[in-house]
């Protein structure tokens, strides 16, 4: 496995290695694990290389940004300037030929911040135009959709980071099935400028740009990185990040919801926080799941419905957020399931997302941690992305090995 994504940035700040031969040996990678397990829909590796002299000449000066020199994959439905990307998925093929002009937000300032792109990774399990996607975990399972190809590369050791896009668990999904860390940020933390197909806060209320990583830490410097208003996207305010080291779990309030009790990763990460000085509430959440799943499915419905009914759905949608809000206001983190265990290779159905939606109808921050061989949903109040990074992190150092 390739080291993460800080580290690897450390390394290359203290004069261990170079960009140049770090980007060189990620793109050897990348295409070991397309032809193996999918995933890849463009590599430049002249391009990449070109870059790779960028970050080598900034920290030879001193300088360089949090993740100098660190390769990174980008999905097939966020901009990268002169690279082909298509938004192929599905049924379609998206628009062939494509290569934006100007780079996404959050992919400037990824690579502002040192970051070199070297591939840009398809989208869903089965792509039309870039063929399949297998689970670097077992090839023979389903890696998740729609960000497959970030999270099948990151977990197959080609790079420590890739950017995923997340509407109702297309970041999380990927994560967990494959085995890696995942962050689906606050609805309207990370600009969508750049994202293509083209969306937006008033038009779609759902949405989000996040990394997939190998660990915890990284996400947590990926979103320091790409977060806060552009001046483009209207739909992101200027919200402070807080610092995730400057909070104790000792004392953190946590809670589960019910249909969680069976899941055995669950109960592992909560009995984690509770050792770590975590007060747990006795009394599981009510399992929305169903309902979320009703009001999501109205919501993808919504081209084909009258006025009327397009009032009712958002406000249905309203009335389920504040709820939401109200009934987890007593704690600081919930922990449930990501997913039911991947099944047999297949595209992802809507019932894979069942544990994932309600989150995306609440905006609410949260990361996908890997645990017990499984993986766990840490949940938080929108805007308190540092509370569920710190609780995170403790799950994830106590199912390090050793």
């Amino acid at each position: 496995m390739v080291r993460s994504a800080v580290g690897l940035a450390e390394e290359l700040r203290a004069g261990e290695r170079t960009a140049v031969d770090v980007v060189r040996e990620a793109i050897e990678r990348v295409r070991w694990a397309g032809e193996r397990f999918g995933g890849v829909a463009a590599v430049d590796a002249g391009w990449s290389m070109a870059e790779a002299e960028r970050p080598d000449r900034r920290l030879r000066a001193g300088e360089g940004g949090v993740l100098e020199g660190v390769p990174v994959t980008v999905k097939d439905w966020i901009d990268v300037s002169g690279w082909p990307v298509s938004g192929a998925a599905g049924g379609t093929p998206g628009s062939p030929g494509r290569r934006p002009e100007r780079d996404a937000t959050a992919v400037a300032r990824l690579r502002a911040a040192g970051a070199v792109v070297v591939a840009i990774s398809s989208a869903m399990a089965d792509n039309p135009v870039h063929g399949k996607t297998g689970n670097p975990r077992d090839p023979g399972r389903a890696p998740g959709g729609s960000s497959s190809g970030t999270a099948a590369l990151v977990a197959a050791g080609a790079v420590p980071l890739g950017l995923g896009s997340d509407s109702g668990g297309s970041v999380r999904l990927p994560a967990a099935w494959c085995g890696v860390a995942g962050l689906k940020p606050t609805f309207g933390r990370v600009p969508l400028t750049g994202h293509f197909p083209r969306c937006g806060s008033l038009e779609d209320g759902r949405t989000v740009i996040g990394p997939i990583a190998g660990t915890v830490a990284d996400l947590a410097a990926t979103l320091e990185v790409i977060a806060g208003p552009d001046g483009m996207d209207g739909g992101t305010p200027p919200v402070p990040l807080a610092d995730p080291g400057a909070v104790r779990v000792p004392g953190l309030r946590v809670a589960t919801m019910a249909g969680a009790g069976g899941h055995e990763a669950t109960a592992r990460a909560v009995r984690t926080l509770a050792e770590a000085g975590a007060a747990v509430a006795e009394r599981p959440l009510p399992d929305v799941r169903e309902e979320a799943l009703e009001l999501t499915r109205r919501y993808w419905d919504r081209a084909g419905l009258s006025g009327e009914e397009n009032v009712r759905v958002l406000w249905d949608w309203d009335r389920f957020r504040r709820r939401m809000l109200a009934a987890t206001a007593r704690a600081d983190v919930l922990v449930i399931p990501a997913a039911e265990e991947p099944p047999p290779w297949r595209e992802s159905e809507t019932d894979d997302y069942l544990w994932t939606l309600p989150w995306s109808l609440t905006g609410a921050p949260v990361v996908v941690v890997p645990c017990g061989g499984s993986a766990v949903q840490v949940v938080g109040r929108p805007w308190e992305e540092h509370v569920v990074l710190a609780a995170a992190a403790e799950i994830e150092r106590a199912e390090a090995p050793g």
